[in-house]
């Protein structure tokens, strides 16, 4: 793994990194506090372009291009502190408050700080700049959703199966739940001799605090799991569920649930099992232990995603596997 400068290694291979604090701001009412509190809205926010610097705490960035952009954000290539290209990750007001963008940032700064792991994405800097909050990434080369469309072959799928679940088992380990695993938030970097899966965007995750489960307060539709429509509330196994839907994705070439319908045609489809029926209409092994990851109910699925390797490990597309030899 490499190493952000002012970082130390840990047990475990993890990392603590010394970043500086998010310092109170003052509001506008000269309040001082963690957060800012307007009593009228903040100022318009102008948008990074091709060419914009931007002044992190550990060095400047020069936007160089945009690689994505949605709602309440963007992402940008820029060359960063020592000539390294970066993913500068952008959070957008969006019409929200100013104390509620900064709580997500902020908290998406902290798990990247706190879980350091071979699969997930490494921060290198966090900083506010003209009310816009920015994280400097490392830049990967693109996201799941780039590859799907066409079926892969299985060797592949476990491959990146393997790295996901080792993440998602470290996420769990350390009581969080990432509640948000879609193609587009699994980023790979081309290795040596693999591609190397990268989970990134904690802004929705949780922490369970030693509970069984708990009411997400964003919930992605096109990606629930049976248990929020049920009972409003997510757990480790709705991280089982959602890697379930990204296999199934990556062997088919398809999606588990259908896209662009009405909401209550999506509820539908989760709730009666759907996913799980067509997982099992591929009829391979690996299909077989996709569909026990789609279950609608969390008891009858793997109890943990170290369960799911365990299963995983021993189906003949990984034993005989011809495209990743064991290291």
């Amino acid at each position: 793994m490499r190493e952000a400068p002012g970082s130390e290694p840990t047990p475990g291979g993890s990392m603590t990194q010394k970043m500086p604090a998010v310092a109170p701001v003052t509001s506008s009412a000269g309040a001082s506090g963690p957060y800012p509190a307007y009593p009228t809205p903040p100022p318009p926010v102008q948008y990074p372009q091709v060419g914009t610097t931007l002044y992190g705490a550990r060095g400047n960035y020069l936007v160089q291009s945009v690689i994505g952009s949605g709602e309440f954000g963007a992402v940008y290539e820029a060359i960063g502190p020592f000539d390294q290209n970066y993913a500068v990750k952008m959070m957008r007001p969006a019409n929200r408050p100013y104390v509620e963008v900064h709580a997500e940032w902020a908290r998406e700064v902290q798990r990247l700080l706190s879980l350091r792991h071979p699969n997930v994405v490494y921060i290198f800097d966090a900083f506010e700049q003209g009310n816009l909050f920015y994280l400097a990434l490392e830049k990967c080369d693109h996201a799941l959703e780039a590859m799907l469309g066409i079926p892969m072959q299985e060797g592949l799928v476990i491959e990146l199966a393997r790295q996901l679940l080792a993440a998602v088992q470290f996420l769990h380990d350390n009581d969080v739940v990432h509640d948000d695993l879609h193609p587009g938030n699994v980023l790979l970097v081309h290795g040596d001799d693999r591609p190397i899966v990268k989970i990134s965007d904690f802004g929705i995750s949780t922490e369970l605090r030693g509970m069984p489960a708990i009411r997400p307060n964003v919930v992605h539709h096109a990606i629930m799991a049976p248990e929020i429509i049920a009972t409003g509330y997510t757990g480790k196994q709705s991280d089982i569920y959602q890697i379930g839907l990204l296999l199934f994705w990556m062997l088919s070439g398809e999606s588990a649930v259908p896209r662009d319908v009405p909401y209550p045609e999506l509820v539908r489809c989760v709730a009666e099992g759907v996913p799980r029926r067509r997982a099992e209409a591929i009829g391979t092994p690996l299909g077989n232990l996709v569909a026990k990851m789609l279950r609608r109910r969390e008891q009858f699925r793997y109890g943990t995603a170290r369960e799911v390797w365990a299963e995983m490990r021993n189906l003949p597309a990984w034993q005989s596997r011809q495209l990743f030899p064991a290291r």
